[in-house]
Formats: C-alpha cells, structure tokens, sequence
C-alpha cells in the first residue's frame, strides 16, 4: 500500500488560531469603529449645538446693545435741532450733555450733518462720558467717525434710518459704533442729521471659549470677533464659506461643516432683525480632541484583546488539536498498510467517537481488502467465463453458398442465459434458439450444458447415417441433459428447426419458445408465418410428453427471422414494453433489404426505445435466408471461424452423402 502523498499546508492548530484572532480582530474592529462613529457623531452634534447656543446668546447681547443704542439716539437726535446753529441753543445742548451722562450703554454722542455720497461728516454737538472712556480705556480722540465706516453703513442708513460700523484698531479697546439718521430731513442741502453713539465692547463675549467669535454686517464688514486676526487686519468676512451660507439661508439659524484655507471646521450662524450675523466656528481638530484621545485608548485596548486572544487560542487549539494529531499519525500508520492501531479514546465527544470508529475502521479495513480480493478474482472469472461463452455463438455475419446468415446478441450482465446456434450435415442444417430463465451466471451454465448437448448431437449426426434430425426427439434428450444439469430449479425455453435444402421444407419443434417467423418471398414482397409448436419447457421434469412437430415449406429468397423475449419485452425507462408490433413493424419495413439491413435498423430502433438505460433481459436474435433449395445445396461450412480458430470443411460428409446419392 502506497504512503500518502499529500503533505499539510496549514495544521488545524494554525487555522484555529488564525480563525480566533481574524474572529476576535473583526468583533474588535466592529466594535471600534461603531464607537468611533457614535463618538464622532455625538462629539459633532454636541459641538455644533454647543456653538448654536454661543451664536444665539451672542447674537442676543449684542443685539439688546445695539437696540438701546439706536433707541437712546433717537432720543438724543430729537433734542437738538440740527437746523439750527448750536451757538443759539444753549438750553438744549445742556440737556442733551445731561442726557448723555445719565446712560450706561454710551460712552459719547455725537450729533452731525453726513453726505451719504462723499461720506462728509460735520459735526455739530459731541458729548462724551469721561469717567466711562477712561474705564473702558478709550481715547476722546478715538471716537472720530472715519468717511469709510459712513460708506459702508451709507445704504443701511437712507433705508432703515440706523447702522452699525465697527471702530475698533489695534491698541485700542474694541467699540462699537450705531448710527441713527433723521430720514425726515435726508433732503437737507447740508446734510443728513445723525446721531453716533460709541457702546464699548469690553469684556463683550467672554464666555465665549470653544468657539470663534464674528459679529458682522449682511455685507460681511467685522462689527467684532475674538479672532484678533480677523477683528483688526481682516476687516470683512464676505468671502467666508459660512457667512455665505448664513446670508443666502432662508431661516434665522443654523449649522455647517466645511472647509476654508485648507482647514476644516463645524461652524453655526444666526441671523438679527438689526441686519447683522453672529458666526461661530471650531476648528475640527480642536473639536475632536477628545474623540482622537478615546480613539487611542480604544486601539490600545484593540490590541491588548488581540494579545489575549492569541494566548488563548494557543493554550486552547493545542488541547483540541492533540487528539487530532493522534489521528493524523494514525491515519499515516494504515497508509503505509498498519491497520494494527490501539488509540485509547480520552474524551467523550465527536472527537472521542470519530477516533473509536477510526480504530473499528481500522480493524475491518483487512477484511474488506480480503474481500475485495476475492471479488476481484471472482470478476476476473466471470469476465473469463463472459469471454468463454462469447465462443459458444456463431459469427454475427455468416455467408454460405445456401444460406446468409445475420445475428445480434447482448447479454443484461456478465453473462447471459441466452443461446443461439446450428450445424449441419449435408443437405440439412439444424438451427436452435434458447433462452434460459433469468440472467447471470447460472443461466449461463445451463446455456453451456445446451451447448454441449447439442455438440453431441453434431457429432452423432456427422458418425450414424440413421441420425433423424428429429426435432422433437433432440428437444427431448436436450430436456434430460437440461433438467440433470439444473435439478428443476432453471428452466429453458427452446426452438429447433431443420431445414432440408434438398426438398425445400423446414421441420420444427418448440419448448415454449417465442415462435419464430418465416417470411415467404412472393414476388417483390414477403408474407410473414408465424411457426407455432406446443411443447414444454425444457427442466421442469425429466420425462415430458413428447413435443409436437410441424413442417413448412421453405423457397429460395425466404427469410427466418428467430428471437429471445428480451427483444420484445425490453421497457423503456417509463416501463412500457418495445412489444411484438414495434418488431413485426420495424422487420416487415426492411425485410426486402436483406438480413443484415433488417437487423441493423431493428437494434438500432431498439436501443433508442431503451434509452440508453441497463437491459431488463438478454436479447438474441437471427435471420437467415435461404439462397439455394435442391439436390445439389449441400452445406458445406458448419463450424464457427475466427481469427484464432481454423477452417474445418466437412469434406468427408459430402464424399459420404455423394457415394449414399443413387446414380
């Protein structure tokens, strides 16, 4: 026995352990990035609500400012009269310095004419709360209104009556500055009257930590920021990705991710009545900080998982794979032809059961080889003794000068119980067709014991000139042999027909065989007859009533056509048998062709109808036609020829029949 060739390219150990940490390394993996992206999530919406919430109160102060401002201007604006000069109105301007000392929102007013075209100012009255500049450290001379913050607010205030501009400069305390103009007197050749109020923006905000801080107008000019950068050098923000989702948003507020200068952030925007947005925004690494921190710690814990799962997957692969390996080495040892195997079984579970069945396995291997042994020498001899009866039949093609004959047979196994021949003496040929029960080898035996009666019988026929070609009483000694040879138990149909070529006739008996057909040449036609005879079938006992014989005349041309029933009764796959008028139709359609053109056309017909499925029986079957009736037809080849057998002529029975012929 030859040793196992193939060689382990990964041991069970090893897909176990891979398997354990893939398994772990994936639930791990799943588990990571699910938290991550809740993490993620959450840490987004709590940021952009955290800066919703900065924004809105933002929004909401610097919103309450700059409404008292613009509230406590209008009040200022209406308490001197910009017509007049303000030499001449003492009173007034006295009361309107009382009025600016008793707020707290303004540190100064200013009231002036302003060309809204050339962004002129000329001031008309100014009064300045000194003790609330000097808190708020800003400069009586920082509170000069530059044409360019008139320009900006020009629109804001020809429309709305009121602006907002921003004055504060590096060095300086963040201001702002509102503007309240008298839109009754906006045609006043001097200019428009307007107020200017300063509202310091000191410690404005300060809550504000996690965020980025812009107040800024719809035309993006910074009314303040906590960005230094932005508040003091870049002094709008119109080109800002949420600004411009903030100005063209159709509700007062709202959020957005994006990215400006190559950085990403999480920004929120609210929008005020008095034409201003409050922009928060957070850069997103800033935001995420947390989040890249619990992501660290979430690896390093990944990781620790996979360290413990290897060690686990090692203690547990190597006790679940040592009874495996026990097998696999065993497994080696009945390779190499060691089929002696004593494994002792140290669990009680598939493993335990499958090595118990191995070392069963093992122990019956020996008889099955011993088995199949004697199976193979049994197949060798059935197929000898298939070869052996393959010689018990005549060629398939056979071509005297009196008769041509064509046959076909095929066994449903190894061996078949069907059995087809003839041999002659003379002027007379004896043909015989048989068919024992059942198939196999048994059957065959009983055909070889046919056979060789028949043998016999050619031997007496060729040595005693009073040898009757009786086919009854060579049924009759047939059944003797048939019935010593299988004790009753195989019985076999038989037909037998000797045909005299010198008086034209056919002598037949039958022993329960199908009958045969002759088909008589009239003309260009044949007439189908059917040679029926009533006789028993041969074994059933060893004395049997005689078997009844008929005769029939026999021309030039006719054609007999003989058959087991494993022809007409073979079924195809649905069960339905082939049947007598499949036959009698097929041969009556091909019989003016000749033997060997009828018998190709009905095998083939047959084996179509079977479907290429097993034979139910062993199907045999022969035509012979008869070429040549009269005195001078002698049969004068009787013996099978093959390549490995002689010639045999049968010279010395012609000489014996010329020298018995009268003169």
């Amino acid at each position: 026995m030859g040793q196992l060739q193939s060689r382990l390219s990964l041991s069970v150990g090893t897909k176990i352990l891979i398997s354990v940490v893939l398994l772990v390394c994936l639930v791990i993996l799943f588990l990571n990035s699910t938290a991550i992206r809740i993490l993620f999530d959450d840490k987004r919406t709590f940021t952009l609500q955290n800066q919703s919430t900065e924004a809105l109160l933002a929004a909401r102060d610097f919103s309450n400012s700059a409404r008292r401002g613009v509230d406590t201007l209008r009040i200022a604006l209406g308490g001197v009269d910009p017509l007049r000069p303000t030499s001449v109105q003492g009173a007034q301007i006295e009361r309107f310095n009382h009025f600016v000392d008793n707020q707290t929102e303004l540190v100064a007013v200013t009231i002036a004419l302003v060309n809204p075209l050339s962004g002129t100012v000329t001031q008309l009255v100014q009064h300045a709360r000194t003790g609330a500049l000097a808190e708020n450290e800003i400069a009586e001379q920082d509170l000069a209104v530059p044409s360019g913050a008139i320009k900006d607010i020009s629109q804001d205030l020809m429309t709305a009556g009121y602006g907002l501009f921003s004055l504060s400069r590096v060095g300086m305390a963040p201001l702002l500055g509102v503007a309240v103009a008298d839109l009754g007197l906006k045609e006043n050749p001097d200019g428009v009257p307007v107020a200017f109020g300063f509202i310091p923006l000191k410690g404005f905000a300060k809550d504000i930590r996690a965020s980025e801080l812009v107040i800024a107008t719809y035309t993006g000019s910074v009314l303040f920021s906590t960005n230094p950068e932005i508040y003091f050098s870049k002094r709008t923000v119109a080109d800002d990705p949420l600004f411009d989702a903030a100005v063209t948003s159709h509700v007062s507020s709202g959020t957005k991710e994006y990215t400006a200068g190559g950085d990403r952030f999480l920004g929120s925007y609210v929008l005020s009545s008095l034409n201003f947005v409050a922009l928060t925004r957070t850069e997103w690494r800033r935001a995420m900080s947390a989040a890249y921190a619990m992501i660290e710690k979430l690896v390093l814990l990944g990781l620790m998982a996979v360290g413990l799962a290897i060690i686990f997957a090692i203690l547990f692969s190597k006790s679940l794979v040592a009874p495996i390996n026990r097998l696999y080495l065993a497994t080696q040892q009945v390779a190499a032809g060691n089929f002696d195997l004593d494994l002792k079984v140290e669990s009680r579970d598939e493993i335990g059961s499958l090595t118990e069945s191995f070392v069963s396995m093992s122990r019956q291997i020996t008889d099955l080889i011993q088995s199949q042994v004697r199976k193979a020498h049994l197949e060798n001899e059935l197929a000898i003794a298939s070869t052996v009866q393959q010689t018990l039949f005549p060629p398939s093609k056979i071509d005297l000068p009196i008769v041509s004959i064509r046959s076909y047979y095929e066994s449903a196994s190894e061996c078949g119980g069907d059995w087809w021949g003839f041999f002659g003496v003379g002027r007379k040929m004896c043909v015989m067709i048989a068919d024992a029960t059942g198939h196999g080898l048994p059957s065959a035996l009983i055909t070889a014991s046919a056979r060789s009666c028949f043998s016999v019988m050619h031997k007496l026929a060729q040595e005693e000139n009073e040898f009757g070609f009786s086919p009854g009483a060579m049924l009759a000694y047939a059944n003797r042999v048939i019935h010593d040879a299988a004790q009753g138990r195989i019985m076999m149909t038989f037909f037998i027909g000797v045909i005299d070529f010198e008086k034209g006739k056919i002598q037949y008996a039958s022993a329960g065989h199908n009958p045969p057909w002759l088909f008589k040449k009239t003309g260009e036609k044949y007439l189908l007859r059917s040679m029926i005879a009533n006789g028993q079938r041969l074994g059933e006992a060893r004395d049997v009533p005689a078997f009844e014989e008929a005769t029939i005349d026999v021309n030039e041309g006719d054609i007999l056509f003989v058959y087991t029933d494993g022809l007409m009764e073979g079924k195809n796959r649905a069960g339905e048998m082939y049947g007598k008028k499949k036959v009698k139709r097929r041969v009556e359609a091909k019989i003016a062709e000749g033997p060997e053109a009828t018998l190709d056309d009905l095998v083939a017909d047959f084996h179509a109808y079977n479907e290429g499925k097993a034979l139910d029986d062993d199907v045999t079957l022969a035509f012979l036609k008869i070429l040549k009736i009269g005195p001078d037809a002698f049969v004068q080849v009787l013996q099978r020829t093959t390549d490995t057998e002689k010639k045999a002529v049968a010279e010395r029975e012609i000489e014996a029949d010329e020298a018995a012929a009268p003169a």
